[in-house]
């Protein structure tokens, strides 16, 4: 699975869709460090509109990545999350841990 990455006014948006389970780990590392090592990005966003599942390991990269975006001094949020992940994240309390913006 590729994800793509767009960078914008300052703002890396890493745009993820389908099943995102633990298989997806190499292609969310490489689109994540990506949008963290682009020099013109202080902002990074994952789209989750198009997410139709999650699982716990992918809550786990989140925050790993989290970890990284913040040593880097750059912001992370989760953006436009899809019905299904907002209920998970919301079930998780995962906005205490990360951003959640509609």
């Amino acid at each position: 699975m590729e994800f793509k990455t767009v960078v914008d006014s300052g703002c890396a948006t890493v745009h993820l869709d389908g099943r995102l389970a633990y298989g997806v780990y190499p292609d969310f590392r490489a689109a994540t460090l990506a949008a963290l090592e682009h020099p013109a990005a202080t902002r990074i966003q994952l789209d989750m509109s198009g997410v139709t599942f999650l699982d716990s390991s992918v809550l786990g990269m989140i925050l790993y990545f989290n970890q990284k975006a913040r040593a880097a001094h750059k912001e992370l949020a989760i953006v436009r999350p899809s019905a299904q992940v907002a209920e998970v994240l919301k079930i998780v309390n995962f906005s205490k841990l990360v951003p959640i913006l509609p």
